[in-house]
């Protein structure tokens, strides 16, 4: 047999359990592990190639955890032990990439390394060879959806984006001026009671004029949008307003109410 003809590694029982020697034998191993598996030309080479590193009664991992961390002192147990599941990564990974190598130019993948991405051929070669590359980066799924509320009104705003209209957006808290005075709210304007609104506490010493209150409606984005902007102006404004309207499905306040504006 070819393969085994070059592979001489044997595991040797650790005495020195320092870093400077676990290090050493670890090298030793990998190097070895590399150089083997460059050989494996064939399916029948790397099922000899598996069996000696990862066979249970006898295979080299078997042999690290027998004569590396089984005998291993107290006090060295948890280096040790890091080091053997370090190796043990290193092998299951090299054992995979040999079968892929010999595999690779039997594959029938209909595009070159040179033309897709590496994750892409790689994770295109391990499923032909009915393998899970760990290394490569996992199948992102989508979490949750969209409330129906929220679904509905981007497609209300798509629909006014076609027609012309650009998307507003203005802050939640607003400054008394922007959600009443500036829409000509009189002081005495019903909407303005505490019933309706809810304002921000602590805020008294400030003027009417700059008292925040999270804001009733999105016609402040109105004003704002008119300060910065010159007519015409074709604007929607999508967002949430805050008031304690009943909603007589649930029988309680709804503090937070999604709405839609429209302005020319």
């Amino acid at each position: 047999m070819k393969v085994l003809a070059k592979m001489a590694y044997t595991v040797s029982k650790l005495t020195d359990y320092s870093e400077a020697a676990l290090d050493r034998a670890s090298a030793e191993l990998l190097s070895a592990l590399g150089d083997e598996a460059v050989t494996v030309k064939s399916e029948s080479e790397w099922k000899i190639f598996r069996d000696r590193w990862m066979a249970r009664k006898n295979g080299i991992l078997t042999q690290v955890n027998d004569l590396w961390l089984k005998p291993a002192p107290k006090e060295a147990k948890r280096e040790a032990g890091q080091q053997v599941n370090l190796i043990k990564g290193q092998v299951e990974q090299a054992v995979a990439d040999a079968k892929i190598r010999y595999q690779i130019r039997t594959l029938p993948i209909s595009q070159t390394s040179s033309e897709i991405s590496e994750v892409e051929f790689r994770r295109d070669a391990f499923e032909k060879a009915d393998l899970v590359d760990i290394s490569l980066p996992g199948i992102r799924r989508p979490i949750g959806a969209e409330h129906p509320v929220i679904k509905t009104m981007h497609e209300i705003v798509s629909v006014f984006q076609k027609l012309g209209y650009s998307v507003a957006e203005g802050p939640v808290v607003e400054t008394d001026y922007y959600n009443f005075e500036a829409l000509n709210f009189p002081p005495n304007h019903p909407a303005r009671d505490t019933q309706d609104t809810l304002f921000i506490a602590g805020q008294q010493a400030k003027p009417q004029r700059e008292r925040l209150l999270l804001r009733t409606h999105t016609s402040p984005v109105q004003i704002r949008t008119m300060e910065k902007m010159r007519p015409p102006l074709r604007i929607v404004m999508p967002r949430r307003t805050r008031a304690t309207r009943l909603c007589f499905t649930r029988s309680k306040a709804s503090p937070s109410t999604p709405t839609l504006r429209s302005a020319i």
